[in-house]
């Protein structure tokens, strides 16, 4: 069993109630008249912003204050872009956010009103694409928290209220519940749902740790109150599946694809994209008394201990290997004091708190990065959106110590937000905490959060504090209940298989609230794993058997992992994870993720569908990305600046996956014309199929028409990284005419000058047709240096810089359509003889020598339909992959070193 907090959960509620420690230094000590002056400075600080949103912005979703208008910007939380033809209005999102705040504060006529208003005139019946996880914390959150006041009868917020927020609730769970769908081919929700019309088609795949990870509480509230048992029962699923998912370190990575669950960010943090899953995962042992959540947040906080944390501080590192990658604080870390104090551990939250607090100190606002090395901000996320993590863990740190420094430490926030953020018409985000810019923007968790926990601070006979040991806080600081009968019946009641009679017709709330005309309830068996496919689909199929052989000169015996068969295992369609000696293998709908304890990974996805794509990585070298095709063989991708006086620039390169028809695009070679002499390659196994000139766009970002849109017509675009998607940058040069586009990695922060990653879509459907890479920062600066002599020089017109994208030679078109081709005169394999059915053909490396590692060394094409059935792969560590198919399940062999 995972190590247990340092004391037991009656004991830390205890403490957190009634005060531990209690050190009176004289330096912060606060009069009980200068408290409760505080608490009606942050009073009015709420109503401040409260009124003015609900004069110049109420029924939209949030207040711009410095222009006195307002945005729908549900539609446009978590980077998402809003349709341009978009009908959609707004479902007052800061008015139901802040709901519960208003209760807090005492105002039972505005508490009243507001619901009242909400329940008379919200829909979410509405033709807008949200993120789940803002919607669920925020808008899901905010009904469930004023559905728990408005029916509690000691507070008399509402006399008359009959459960109709919950009704609403429900209709939103349901909406949200879409995102669970495609269980034959996904392992985890989508990040984005439609409200009207639910998954769009192509939907984006990707997700993060926190979107995964923080829906448990509130799906499972619902399930509570309804009897709508799937809400718990989706969410905790999600969860127990994301847990497979941790590395050996016990750590989890940023991001992974939701339909295979293989990891695409591999940096592990507590900051942004991970943050509340570690804050749900001990919050539900909390609230529903399940002591698995208790060993998992254990397992994973002394991970965090061991791998991440710096002194006070906490670094971002690989997952895999614990390596640092990125030595700095990030502004949503600002939380993981107080739920160290939940947790019982105060020592360390209250040192990490007098470190962030030093921030806040420093610029009067919290950046959202801030560099530990050089001690200055990110060049570029130098904002404040009005977060409220900080004052979070303020509060909690005061509730458990009584120190009055806590105190003090939130005046001084407060004087901060009134000297810089204060306008006239609300509170403004802060653009440039150094600066002191300003942003047209207030959020919503203003009201919601930092004003609810910096009012609490200062207001020690709050009901919240008189009944503190039966409720628990939301990561939106939302007010839950924590009754008895939800422990009871979550760890006694709850149906382990879903059961459609098990769920009681009509339910009522516990607090008697009718829920009738609730919507109606949508099957567990639409959303979830726990039954097999009726029909396979070759997108879906998982690994049947995991065969691990060692090499011939070890004394093992080779061995072999058996998994239950697909058809007998009900849970065939989740994630599994393999260790087996020096290697760690995940499995995920189509893919697999093998990690080499030197560190090397090789990343294997979409089987079944084409192109195939293989990544292999060593830390500290140059990355090789293999495309596989069945009509258009294997494609090895690299970056190549040609230099004066035959000098060459080697680069590392990682390609943008936009869509699968851009890629099969520029693959013609006939669509690009060389603009200069090129010398060969100096890797004889590689053949230039993409070359052209480079010409720096202007401007640099490429985030508008290219201002030079005639000296980049046919030539490749280089563009700086920032201020806009990939997407959009690629776009404004293909619309110049680019033949391709490179984009560097400038804006990397500190420690993340060699890195350079994939570039996926925005989410829409626009297409595009010129090839694109990423390099990193160190190469940018290379290559723009190289530029800018030759055009101080100018050498730049006489002798043009070329970009090389190359491919293997070794593998050939094999589709018997195909007109025969004359192989190049680097290549080792003899055109395909246009007799043989191509579905048996095998190609494999002259034995004369032996395959160089990064290579696919052996395969069978199915060109009839361009997908790949199997390969064999040498790794740039020089170990073996196989992957065959059999029976419509894909099998991987390894051999390891």
């Amino acid at each position: 069993m995972a190590d247990v907090p340092p004391m037991g959960l009656k004991g830390l509620v205890f403490a957190v109630i009634l005060g531990i420690g209690g050190c009176q230094e004289p330096d912060y000590y606060m009069s009980r008249e200068e408290v409760v002056a505080m608490r009606e400075r942050v009073r009015e600080m709420f109503y401040h912003g409260y009124n003015n949103y609900l004069e110049f912005a109420f029924p939209h979703d949030e207040l711009k204050p410095i222009s006195g208008t307002h945005t729908d910007s549900l539609a446009e939380l978590g980077n998402a872009k809003r349709r341009k033809d978009s009908t959609y209005q707004g479902v007052a999102m800061t008015l139901i956010d802040s709901l519960d705040t208003l209760a807090v504060l005492g105002n039972k006529t505005e508490f009243a009103r507001a619901v009242t208003w909400v329940v008379e005139n919200i829909s979410f019946d509405q033709d807008v694409r949200v993120n789940l996880f803002e919607a669920n914390i925020r808008l899901l959150g905010g009904l469930l928290s004023a559905h728990n006041l408005a029916g509690d009868k000691d507070l008399d917020l509402m006399p008359d209220y009959d459960g109709e927020l919950l009704e609403l609730a429900h209709d939103l769970g349901n909406r949200l519940l879409v995102a669970f769908q495609d269980r034959y081919s996904r392992l985890f929700p989508y990040a984005w749902v439609n409200l009207k019309s639910g998954i769009r088609k192509n939907e984006v795949s990707d997700t993060c740790t926190a979107g995964i990870g923080t829906l448990i509480m509130e799906f499972g509230l619902l399930s509570y109150y309804t009897g709508d048992y799937v809400f718990y029962h989706v969410a905790k699923q999600a969860l127990e599946r994301l847990w497979k998912l941790k590395s050996q370190k016990d750590l989890f990575g940023n991001t992974l694809d939701g339909r295979t669950g293989i990891w695409t960010n591999h940096n592990a943090g507590i900051g942004a994209g991970i943050d509340s899953f570690y804050e749900y995962l001990f919050k539900a042992y909390i609230m529903f008394g399940d002591k698995t959540y208790l060993e998992m947040f254990a397992q994973t906080y002394n991970a965090v201990g061991r791998h991440l944390k710096s002194g006070p501080w906490y670094v971002e590192a690989d997952m895999n290997s614990a390596r640092p990658t990125h030595i700095q604080f990030n502004s949503l870390q600002a939380f993981w004091p107080g739920l160290q104090v939940l947790y019982g551990d105060l020592s360390s939250a209250m040192d990490t708190q007098d470190a962030f607090f030093g921030v806040w100190k420093r610029y009067g606002a919290l950046p959202e990065r801030y560099l530990l090395k050089s001690q200055i901000i990110h060049t570029t996320e130098r904002y404040y959106p009005l977060r409220p993590e900080i004052i979070e863990s303020t509060y909690y740190l005061y509730r458990a110590t009584k120190d009055p420094k806590y105190l003090r430490m939130g005046e001084t926030m407060y004087h901060s937000l009134q000297n810089i953020s204060r306008v006239e018409r609300g509170y403004a985000s802060i653009k440039d905490v150094k600066a002191k810019t300003l942003e047209d923007h207030m959020t919503s968790f203003f009201l919601a959060e930092l004003c609810k926990y910096l009012y609490l601070l200062f207001d020690e006979d709050n009901f919240v504090h008189q009944n503190s040991d039966n409720i628990i806080f939301s990561t939106e600081g939302h007010i839950f209940p924590l009754p008895r009968a939800l422990h009871e019946e979550f760890l006694y009641g709850f149906p382990s298989e879903f059961d459609e009679d098990a769920v009681p017709k009509g339910r009522r709330s516990h607090m008697s609230h009718g829920s009738s005309g609730a919507p109606e309830k949508v099957s567990e068996k639409d959303f979830t794993c726990p039954l097999p496919p009726r029909i396979p689909s070759p997108i879906d199929l998982i690994v049947d058997r995991l065969n691990l052989t060692r090499k011939k000169n070890q004394e093992e015996k080779n061995e072999s992992l058996e998994a239950p068969n697909p058809s007998q295992d009900p849970n065939h369609q989740c994630a599994k994870q393999v260790s087996h000696g020096k290697l760690n293998i995940e499995v995920g709908a189509g893919s697999f993720f093998v990690t080499h304890r030197s560190g090397e990974s090789v990343h294997i996805r979409n089987l079944g569908t084409s192109p195939v794509e293989i990544v292999n990585h060593i830390p500290g070298k140059p990355s090789v990305a293999l495309a596989l095709d069945g009509t258009r063989g294997a494609m090895s991708y690299s970056l190549r600046v040609l230099g004066r006086h035959g000098q060459d620039l080697q680069f590392g390169a990682s390609i943008a996956l936009f869509s699968h028809e851009a890629l099969a695009l520029v693959l013609h070679d006939d669509k690009i014309s060389t603009t200069a002499p090129i010398p060969p390659s100096p890797d004889p196994h590689l053949q230039v199929f993409l070359e052209a000139t480079i010409v720096r766009a202007k401007p640099s970002f490429g985030c508008k028409t290219l201002e030079n849109a005639d000296a980049v017509e046919g030539k490749i675009a280089y563009i700086d990284r920032g201020d806009c998607t990939f997407i959009e940058k690629v776009l404004n040069a293909q619309r110049a005419g680019a033949a391709g586009v490179i984009i560097g990695n400038t804006n990397a922060a500190e420690g993340e000058e060699d890195a350079h990653f994939m570039m996926g879509t925005d989410g829409t459907e626009r297409q595009v047709e010129v090839y694109s890479v990423m390099i990193s920062k160190r190469s940018a600066d290379r290559l723009i240096s190289v530029l800018e002599e030759d055009e101080k020089s100018g050498t730049a017109e006489n002798n043009p810089k070329i970009f090389q994208l190359s491919r293997l030679t070794h593998t050939l078109p094999l589709s018997p359509s195909t007109p025969t081709q004359t192989p190049s005169a680097t290549s080792n394999i003899n055109p395909t003889p246009s007799n043989i059915p191509s579905k048996s053909i095998k190609h494999v490396n002259s034995p004369s020598s032996s395959p160089r590692p990064g290579r696919i060394i052996d395969r069978t094409l199915l060109a009839s339909d361009g997908k790949v059935s199997s390969f064999k792969y040498r790794t740039l560590g020089e170990w073996d992959i196989q992957v065959q198919e059999s029976d419509n399940v894909f099998l991987l062999s390894v051999e390891a070193l």
